[in-house]
């Protein structure tokens, strides 16, 4: 520890009500820590400095799934149809898909915005959209009888997972201290229950040039919602 540092970490947790609520606390610096989607890295990034702490090992990948009577059998198949997903930069369930429709399937979809996960797997379920966006976990954590009525049409290339970031202003003995903390938990079963409970079952260190600023060279900023 540097001298004037001080490593205690004092915390309170805030839970935005949506993910825009999100991004816009995000964006205007307000939490000290935020676990954020690959994206809102870059987005945080550039508009106050977040620095990643640590991520899963595991790459995050999207799903888009139908009804599993549907007939649709490709992705070219939903060209002007309407698909669900939880909000417009919901990174591996919405932003990642779109841009991947667009860019690689040359189709147009008209989106529908629903809030959650939950809610997008049943408007596919329902018929009300005619396929949904979500993310392999999410899906897994919806009852049997939900989950026995889909159909993954496709799935995402993989990215680094999700980083709890800090912003600049966390002193660097602090940053190191909440990073080693959750590093040294997963050596133990009590801990690693508590990172599979925050969707970081098997963290390592997180670097932004590394794992989030080839994003940026996507082209996903024409597909964010503001």
């Amino acid at each position: 520890t540097a001298p004037g540092e001080d490593p205690r970490v004092d915390t309170s947790l805030r839970i935005a009500a949506d993910i825009p609520a999100f991004e816009e606390s995000m964006l205007a610096g307000q939490p000290d820590f935020a676990y954020m989607n690959p994206y809102h890295q870059v987005m945080a990034r550039r508009a106050q400095g977040y620095v990643p702490l640590v991520r899963d090992s595991k790459p995050l990948t999207g799903i888009l799934v139908v009804r599993k009577d549907d007939p649709i059998r490709s992705a070219a198949e939903l060209d002007g149809k309407e698909v669900a997903f939880p909000a417009p930069n919901a990174f591996g369930a919405s932003l990642w898909i779109r841009a991947l429709l667009a860019e690689r399937e040359k189709i147009r979809i008209v989106p529908v915005y629903v809030k959650t996960h939950s809610n997008a797997f049943r408007h596919a379920a329902t018929g009300r959209a005619a396929a949904a966006g979500g993310i392999g976990m999410t899906l897994a954590e919806e009852p049997e009888e939900l989950r026995s009525a889909l159909r993954v049409l496709i799935e995402t290339p993989g990215v680094a997972s999700h980083p709890l970031s800090a912003h600049p202003r966390v002193p660097e003995a602090v940053r190191r201290v909440v990073t080693e903390t959750l590093l040294g938990m997963a050596h133990d079963a009590a801990g690693r229950a508590v990172l599979r409970d925050i969707q970081i079952p098997n963290p390592v260190r997180a670097d932004h040039a590394r794992d989030y600023q080839p994003l940026e060279k996507v082209g996903l900023e024409k597909y964010v919602v503001r």
